[in-house]
């Protein structure tokens, strides 16, 4: 007489328990992979501060530098004649590629454009240059006129005092939390359970 065969141990029926395998019980298969939960965000620590920073910081240059075109432009109408002419147009025309650049560079920090921060980087490089030749030229012709406290006193502190502006602009705008902002947001990739 021949025996029905034996299954070999743990391949037979297994009983389930409604327990979780905590509590001594085992889970219940369901035959479906696990939910996986959606892929992180990605990290929300820019907000932005550093751009607007930087923007406001451009707009000012910007104002700053068009009074400076606009004074440029009257002194060169009252004195057509005026051996200053040719300072003049040089320092309108800087003043008016300053107010041109930091301008739109801070429209377009405002509208998160990357083109923006190029401009404020540039107009703020040009209103640093333009701020130490005013010193320069205004420690020369000290030195030339023999005039150095009065034109001194005024050239250097007002010089170092508009310095500050266009460098914390340069340092605001060259910032990696600013690059970071400016980033084109792409939606998330579309989520879905099993694949």
């Amino acid at each position: 007489m021949t025996q029905p065969p034996q299954p070999y141990p743990g391949t037979g029926p297994q009983q389930y328990s409604p327990l979780p395998p905590a509590y001594g019980g085992q889970s219940a298969y369901s035959g479906q992979f696990p939910a996986q939960p959606p892929p992180p965000a990605p990290p929300t620590a820019y907000f932005g501060a550093t751009a607007v920073a930087a923007a406001t910081l451009a707009s000012v240059i910007g104002l700053v530098a068009t009074i400076g075109f606009v004074v440029a432009v009257i002194r060169m109408i009252g004195n057509p004649s005026s051996s200053r002419l040719l300072s003049n147009g040089i320092v309108g025309a800087a003043d008016l590629a300053i107010a041109a650049l930091t301008v739109a560079g801070a429209i377009g920090l405002f509208k998160r454009s990357p083109a923006g921060r190029v401009c404020v980087l540039v107009g703020g490089g040009l209103a640093v240059l333009d701020i130490v030749v005013f010193m320069i030229v205004g420690l020369g012709s000290s030195f030339v006129r023999k005039s150095a406290p009065p034109t001194l006193q005024m050239t250097f502190p007002s010089g170092f005092l508009w310095l500050i502006v266009p460098v914390a602009a340069l340092v605001l705008a060259a910032h990696r939390a600013t690059g970071a902002w400016l980033l084109p947001k792409t939606p998330p990739a579309p989520y879905h359970p099993g694949w």
